[in-house]
């Protein structure tokens, strides 16, 4: 998987798990892509730092 938009907003990304599906509940969905991915690394997700994945929730990180 990768960060997708979300929904209606061409900006809004949605971060998701390869493994499990789950996704990220980013604060402010207009956040650019640096800042999300370090939000959900703070919140234990792992993987490569680059919107096209892998990556992997806390739950699955470990």
């Amino acid at each position: 998987m990768t960060a997708i938009p979300a929904g209606r907003d061409p900006v809004a990304l949605l971060l998701i798990c390869d493994n499990c599906g789950r996704d990220f509940d980013a604060r402010d969905s207009r956040e650019e892509w640096v800042l999300l991915w370090q939000r959900a690394v703070a919140a234990g997700w792992g993987g490569r730092d680059r919107a096209i994945g892998p990556h992997r929730c806390g739950h699955c990180a470990d």
